[in-house]
């Protein structure tokens, strides 16, 4: 894409001088004699060949993706074959690993049919479009899912800690944000209204994602044969990230984060994490802490403010990649912590859990953790009375010590028990 933007980039340059010295009356001639002379220019094979290579490029960038870099340029480097190797071995690499689920995609696929596609590219862009302004590499589009990766690297000009610190407050900001945009977005909401999906899902019926975020080791590399190859992360750490994007269901939140990505970021962001419960997820080779992201998305109205429409041009895409570029700069240099107060979306999402109520919900987690369930009971019993909705962290906890425990910690209880998803 980058190629494509520097191509753009030097066109517009020489449009504009052209534009500069028409203004001169003594370079008319010469500039007529210069524009039949690049008409005819662009023409040629050589000028052809060049922007018919650049698209490719451009092209496989999107098709392959960040994990498939190196297999494009292992192979446009070497010039002494035309055969193409896509099965480059794999590379091992440190990285976050982001799991973004669309709730009720069935559903919607049987409601909506062919329109279906046009739904999930609305949320595409959407994810992929916020993950990439905090330094998130789309990867995998399964319809349903996303997966995004936040990987390591020695280009950011950053110690590699102080990168990955970077890169896992990113990940929880930027899913924070895309739980707002996802509510807040005028197309998405218009699906509120489908009569089709209010049957089916009810009259409160959302676009709704949930996410999970987990960091370990993963090998980068193609996956598949000569016939068709995916390029992808392979580790059991997908695998884990996967299970705690499954478990927001059982604990009833949007945004679950392992214990791997809270213990990388300061206090500020870990502060905006609640503690809910100490698991064993399988595939993991040691129990982790579960943390979530508390946000009330149901209160997120749509945005209704009228916008002019823009031609959505190729100069239009340029403007905002480069704008796009600059701002991911600038998120290595930012206290992300900052966007939780500043954020109207996420502030609206964050009003009705108080202090108190985290102080409250800490309190019974301590007494649950520490087998002390009949005080732990009431703690989050209270919670109940205190919140006007109901909190599903603590509706989780209440359900496992209820059934088939009785509230009676069980014996030798270390405050570790088996991640149910």
């Amino acid at each position: 894409m980058k190629m494509a933007d520097d191509e753009f980039k030097a066109e517009e340059i020489k449009k504009a001088r052209m534009m500069r010295n028409k203004q001169k009356p003594f370079t008319r001639i010469a500039m007529e004699a210069s524009r039949i002379c690049a008409s005819r220019q662009e023409v040629m094979e050589t000028v052809i060949l060049e922007k018919t290579i650049i698209k490719l490029g451009s092209l496989l960038a999107l098709g392959f993706g960040e994990a498939g870099a190196d297999i494009i340029g292992k192979n446009m480097s070497g010039s002494d074959s035309a055969g193409v190797n896509a099965m480059v071995p794999g590379r091992k690499c440190e990285c976050i690993v982001g799991i973004l689920r669309v709730r009720d995609f069935s559903t919607a696929t049987e409601v909506l049919q062919a329109k279906v596609m046009m739904f999930s590219n609305q949320i595409a862009e959407i994810v992929h479009g916020v993950c990439n302004e905090f330094h998130g590499a789309p990867n995998k589009n399964t319809g349903d899912s996303f997966l995004v990766i936040w990987k390591e690297s020695s280009d950011a000009g950053i110690d590699g800690t102080e990168l990955m610190q970077k890169y896992a407050e990113g990940a929880i900001v930027s899913s924070a944000c895309v739980i707002g945009a996802v509510h807040h977005s005028p197309l998405l909401g218009s699906y509120r209204e489908h009569p089709g999906l209010q049957y089916r899902l009810g009259s409160n019926c959302r676009v709704h994602l949930s996410i999970g975020l987990h960091k370990g080791w993963a090998i980068e590399g193609a996956v598949g044969s000569e016939f068709k190859i995916d390029c992808s992360y392979l580790s059991p750490n997908v695998s884990i990230a996967t299970s705690i994007e499954r478990s927001t269901e059982a604990y009833g939140v949007s945004v679950m984060v392992a214990q791997s990505v809270v213990d990388l970021c300061d206090y500020p962001i870990r502060s905006q994490c609640r503690l809910i419960d100490k698991v064993i997820v399988r595939g993991s080779p040691a129990p982790m802490e579960l943390y979530c992201v508390d946000l009330d998305y149901m209160s997120v109205e749509v945005d209704r403010t009228s916008r002019p429409k823009v031609p959505w041009n190729t100069r239009q895409r340029f403007k905002v990649r480069q704008q796009i570029e600059q701002e991911k700069k600038e998120v290595l240099q930012k206290d992300l912590a900052d966007i939780f107060v500043t954020d109207e979306v996420i502030l609206q999402m964050r009003e009705r859990f108080t202090v108190e109520f985290f102080q409250l919900f800490n309190m019974g987690y301590q007494n649950y953790s520490q087998g002390e369930w009949q005080v732990a009971r009431r703690m989050l019993m209270h919670i109940k009375s205190q919140v006007a909705k109901e909190d599903g962290p603590s509706t989780a906890l209440l359900k496992f010590m209820e059934v088939p425990y009785g509230f009676e910690a069980p014996k030798g209880w270390q405050g570790i028990r088996e991640l149910v998803c």
